[in-house]
């Protein structure tokens, strides 16, 4: 008797809860709105920065997913994003004259990069000044006892013309004049590349990106520049002036933003968003 009570009750309290509009069982939830794939490309320099800004909003909306997040270089960022293949560039430079006078990308500031002299970890030279380095880039000087090293030929490291990192060396070095390189200089087209090629060739020197990944590869070294240490704190201040603008780069036609790029952009221009940059 007593358990067809209780079965009575916990029917009595089931026909209750659903006449009351189920409360106090939870409901399907609310599909988020931004959700899809998105894709986002640009210049490699940005990337450290671009990844920490997509990965915080995407703990926001986990049914967010980025694709893409490749390399490519800055000219293909603004480029893949007025074509509309992709749906948000990034770069490491400013944008040109022409870019800004045909009026079909925005760009929004997300930080800076820098572009640092690498050299294998195994050579002992590891500072340098402007004029040294000016002076090996150009053939001018090609032996590395010439600034201190171990005798034997320099191996000179240039990225492609064009590239970010190239840029904000010459606008450095060369006080943004286009320099006639050493006629032996060879010429990469990515941060890999002058990576293994460093390694290969342990008398090399090259222009690469500072990211994450060159701060920790241990294999190569950066050399100073005029006594100033191209350390990410050195970057961040302005010390070291072998330094580029980073940027996002969207559509500037309102119909082509998707909403959850604009979303996102919101984010970045953000309190939370200006939070991440400024740690890193």
């Amino acid at each position: 008797m007593r358990r067809l009570r209780t079965v009575s009750l916990v029917i009595t309290a089931a026909l209750f809860a659903v006449s009351c509009g189920g409360a106090g069982l939870p409901g399907p939830a609310t599909p988020d709105p931004l959700a899809g794939q998105y894709i986002v490309n640009g210049g490699g320099g940005a990337l450290d920065n671009v990844k920490a800004l997509t990965d915080a909003f995407g703990k926001m909306h986990p049914a967010i997913t980025w694709q893409g997040l490749a390399d490519v270089g800055s000219n293909a960022g603004v480029n893949l994003v007025i074509s509309g293949e992709t749906d948000l560039g990034y770069i490491s430079r400013d944008l040109t004259d022409a870019e800004k006078a045909a009026g079909k990308v925005e760009a929004l500031s997300i930080g800076a990069s820098g572009t640092a002299l690498a050299v294998a970890a195994s050579n002992p030279v590891k500072s340098l000044t402007k004029d040294q380095v000016a002076k090996m880039f150009t053939g001018a000087i090609v032996d590395w006892k010439d600034v201190g090293g171990t005798p034997g030929k320099i191996r000179v490291l240039i990225r492609e013309s064009g590239a970010s990192t190239r840029s904000a060396f010459e606008a450095y070095f060369f006080d943004g004049k286009k320099p006639i390189y050493a006629p032996a200089a060879i010429e990469v087209t990515t941060i890999d590349e002058t990576v293994k090629a460093i390694n290969s060739f342990k008398e090399s020197i090259g222009m690469v990106t500072m990211t994450a990944m060159t701060f920790g590869n241990n294999s190569i070294a950066f050399a100073t520049v005029d006594n100033v240490a191209a350390t990410r704190e050195n970057l961040n201040t302005g010390k070291y002036q072998v330094r580029r603008p980073l940027y996002f780069v969207y559509n500037t036609d309102p119909t082509k933003l998707k909403p959850a790029i604009k979303a996102f952009l919101d984010f970045v221009k953000g309190p939370e968003g200006q939070k991440i940059l400024a740690g890193l």
